[in-house]
């Protein structure tokens, strides 16, 4: 059974929640999902040659509430919201890892997929990750975001329409390490916003269902 090999903690605030909320990293092999990692946790590691992930990394870090609040709806209350501590898990394309994957899949509130757009089975392998994982998982649409990575420096990326099957209804960004950061690490922050306030939304319904019993 795979394991998590690796855990690096990266603060981005002061004040952590309690319960970090869990976000997986999933997606093909080579697609970019550790320098992701790494970007979003603001992680040190070396971006150099490519390893394989061995099992799972855990990275944890946080998201200050300013950054939430500026991408939350305006319609809803967000002077109670603290720094919110993300606990990111950048899982293995290895299959074996599909042997633990109920372990690895619980108490997640939301995921990121991966993938490389000059790379022409890849979408085919995040469709395929996709329906398997959301079995276990259960989540609505809301709590995906797909991560296209393309490529700068003249490096080709072939512009064609990709048929997204079941993954067309999630929200999509693209991303070029070199250019494109600013971007992608405000969509991550909207798309942590919505997850949080989700949650938060189905706790409060679970409470006034109690109450009501």
């Amino acid at each position: 059974m795979a394991t998590p090999n690796r855990k690096s903690k990266h603060k981005r605030g002061i004040m952590a929640s309690s319960n970090p909320t869990k976000v997986l990293l999933l997606g093909p092999a080579k697609s970019g999902k550790t320098t992701l990692a790494n970007f979003l946790s603001d992680a040190k590691d070396a971006i150099g040659q490519y390893r394989p992930t061995v099992g799972c990394r855990i990275l944890e870090f946080q998201i200050e509430s300013s950054q939430l609040a500026h991408h939350s709806s305006s319609r809803t209350n967000n002077n109670n919201t603290n720094n919110s501590e993300i606990q990111l898990w950048d899982c293995s394309a290895d299959r074996n890892v599909s042997n633990c994957l109920p372990a690895l899949a619980n108490d997640a509130a939301g995921v990121l997929l991966v993938y490389d757009i000059t790379a022409d089975d890849h979408t085919t392998e995040l469709e395929e990750l996709y329906n398997v994982w959301n079995n276990y998982l259960e989540l609505s649409p809301s709590r995906y975001l797909i991560v296209a990575r393309k490529w700068g420096d003249g490096q080709p990326n072939r512009k064609r329409t990709i048929k997204m099957g079941t993954l067309a209804r999630l929200s999509r960004v693209e991303w070029d390490i070199d250019s494109d950061g600013h971007r992608v690490q405000n969509e991550f922050s909207s798309f942590m916003s919505s997850v949080l306030l989700d949650i938060r939304r189905k706790r409060e319904e679970e409470e006034i269902t109690i109450l009501k019993q």
